[in-house]
């Protein structure tokens, strides 16, 4: 699909993504799509590098891909969310895990969103935009 197409359907120019990873490698895929969709991403790999960069970028979107065990993420996020600052940061957990009890679990732990793997790259860009527009 040619790049006008894409970012039409997928308006990320001038967002500013957090992509919290496991393994820096396996999150090389979701960075490039978000970036030609015209996010600025910045990476903290891994996880436990979140903190810290959260702190001091204040990114608009987090985007979390922090392993198969929706607890992992769910921890993580109650990191982030006691942090000053960062209660209300709109906040995707991608996971292996596309069930229902997952995704519940995920929800109520303080993620907005779930996206279950393997990522829908058009579905996630769209969550992306829709999350950092409310956030406004």
């Amino acid at each position: 699909m040619p790049e006008e197409r894409f970012q039409e359907r997928a308006p990320l120019r001038g967002i500013h993504i957090l992509l919290v990873l496991d393994d820096a490698e396996s999150g090389e895929l979701l960075r490039t799509v978000l970036e030609d969709a015209g996010a600025l991403v910045s990476v903290a790999a891994p996880a436990r590098a979140a903190v810290p960069a959260l702190e001091a970028l204040r990114p608009d979107v987090l985007v979390a891909d922090v392993g198969d065990e929706a607890d992992h993420s769910s921890a993580l996020i109650a990191r982030v969310r006691a942090l000053p600052g960062c209660a209300q940061i709109p906040s995707i957990s991608v996971t292996a895990d596309g069930g229902r009890d997952a995704r519940q679990r995920l929800l109520t732990s303080g993620y907005q969103e779930h996206v279950p793997r393997p990522v829908n790259v058009w579905k996630l860009c769209r969550l992306v935009a829709s999350l950092a527009a409310r956030r406004g």
